[in-house]
């Protein structure tokens, strides 16, 4: 697995080079040249800094100065940027290209579960990608605002215990040649085509070698209707038990934390998207919980496990 990752890798900074035609930098924008982490942020600037450290504190902003914070003003300008220099990748019509999105496809397909193979200083989990896969027709669709800790409270310990696939799409995109050339600044361009290699990959769990295969979906989970015809009922018509949970944040604080992420290298959500879900996500879960499922059963978990995996994540 190491080596497929490592020669996509390769051949997404090949595609790179080829694609870029720099547009002329806005005023105030600096491309990112840089390894984005915690310690090299992708707006690097004392301001930045500051805010970022500020976050990481727990001191998250009211959503209205989130909206007008000038850092925050800063990310949307550099997306903007990269949106001018890559446009919408789903765009790009090669054979070159149409055999990354195989590779890319197929790479993603040979993950395994989530398996905890140490804890960090702070005391928390770190997960490989590599543990076994059960089949027995359990699917999970966690709900939940971005950055409202979807993958590390409930995706990654559940992926363990059941032996689920994290049918993850933020994972594909960020092997796609922009994503990766832009250090997760082009997260916009490459959204379309990252979608299309993840339903192309979803599709071998419905009707394939995959199928029966545990699935874990994250997802934000803004339309029931949207729920139920692409995701559910394809999956119950396939043979799954389907369940569903939430992941609770307040809208602030998760919009805070997508900051955060990004400074520190995350991928690049332009603001007007990712501070516009509100209170979507648990409406559209309360409504989904109560209905029933293939097997007759609620759509939403226990109460218990329901308690647990609401609590706000730390």
């Amino acid at each position: 697995m190491k080596k497929s990752l490592a020669l996509i890798m390769i051949l997404t900074m090949v595609f790179a080079a080829a694609l870029a035609e720099s547009p002329e930098v806005p005023a105030g924008v600096v491309p990112v040249t840089w390894e984005v982490t915690p310690e090299h942020l992708m707006i690097d600037t004392p301001e930045a800094r500051a805010f970022y450290e500020r976050i990481v504190a727990g001191d998250y902003p009211s959503m209205e100065e989130l909206k007008v914070h000038p850092v925050v003003k800063q990310l949307d300008a550099l997306a903007e940027y990269y949106y001018g220099l890559y446009g919408n990748t789903a765009e790009i019509d090669s054979e070159q290209r149409d055999e990354l999105r195989d590779q890319l496809r197929d790479w993603f397909l040979t993950l395994g579960s989530a398996r905890r193979d140490r804890i960090d200083e702070g005391g928390k989990p770190h997960y490989v990608y590599d543990g076994p896969l059960k089949k027995e027709y359990k699917m999970l669709l966690v709900l939940g605002l971005p950055a409202s800790g979807k993958s590390t409270r409930i995706c990654d310990p559940r992926s363990e215990e059941m032996g689920a696939f994290i049918m993850d799409v933020d994972v594909i995109k960020g092997a796609i040649p922009e994503y990766v050339d832009s250090h997760g600044a082009a997260a916009g361009s490459v959204h379309e085509e990252g979608m299309k290699i993840f339903e192309d990959a979803v599709e071998t769990f419905l009707e394939s070698d995959m199928a029966g295969t545990n699935v874990i979906l994250p997802i934000v989970g803004t339309s029931t209707e949207e729920m139920l015809n692409k995701w559910i009922r394809p999956f119950e018509k396939a043979g799954y038990n389907v369940k569903i949970t939430f992941q609770y944040a307040k809208e602030n604080e998760a919009a805070a934390r997508v900051v955060m992420r990004e400074l520190a290298g995350g991928q690049l959500i332009r603001s007007s998207v990712a501070f516009n879900f509100g209170e979507g996500p648990e409406n559209v879960y309360n409504e989904l919980k109560v209905m029933t499922n293939a097997q007759g059963e609620p759509y939403g978990e226990s109460e218990d496990a329901e308690a647990e995996e609401q609590q706000p994540a730390a």
